[in-house]
């Protein structure tokens, strides 16, 4: 008797809390992954070492390229499923983490603007306070970026067990 409990609560788990969820995604998701990682590395060693010139021109490189993919996709991601999802939290999270990008690729895109100037023969800089308050945004966004990112992915397929 205490066998057939068991293994009746252990099948009643098991369909409790698995459900059908398609696994992975593409592989340009996969290649922005693997891009936002590299630059989230290499952000920290510029915090670090802001005198490393190679990496700093990876970044801003690798930067200008992820924006230039990641926005297009986000914006159908953005109308195909963020603007259609039934779940309040995680619709709530999701814009707030795409505000959070919004924030990070602008302050990036607005830090590369002077370098822009200065190849193409023009001499122009902020001042000092603005360029670290741009450092200062995009360093923090980047962290509320990656682990926005990592909990948006964990979420994405989570739904309520049905009876």
């Amino acid at each position: 008797m205490i066998r057939q409990v068991m293994r009746q609560s252990r099948f009643a788990l098991a369909s409790a809390t698995s459900f059908p969820r398609k696994r992975g995604g593409s592989l340009r998701s996969g290649v922005h992954s693997a891009i936002i990682a590299v630059l989230f590395v290499s952000g920290l060693w510029l915090w670090v070492d802001p005198g490393s010139s190679l990496v700093l021109w990876l970044h801003v490189m690798g930067g200008i390229a992820l924006t230039a993919t990641l926005a297009p996709w986000l914006w159908r991601h953005v109308l195909e499923g963020l603007a259609k999802s039934e779940r309040h939290g995680f619709t709530q999270f999701s814009w707030a983490l795409l505000a959070v990008w919004i924030v990070l690729l602008t302050s990036g895109l607005a830090m590369v603007v002077p370098v822009a100037w200065w190849l193409a023969g023009r001499v122009w800089f902020p001042q000092s306070e603005v360029s670290q308050a741009m450092s200062f945004v995009h360093f923090w966004s980047s962290w509320l970026a990656a682990v926005g990112l990592g909990l948006h992915l964990a979420m994405r397929h989570w739904k309520n067990p049905r009876p």
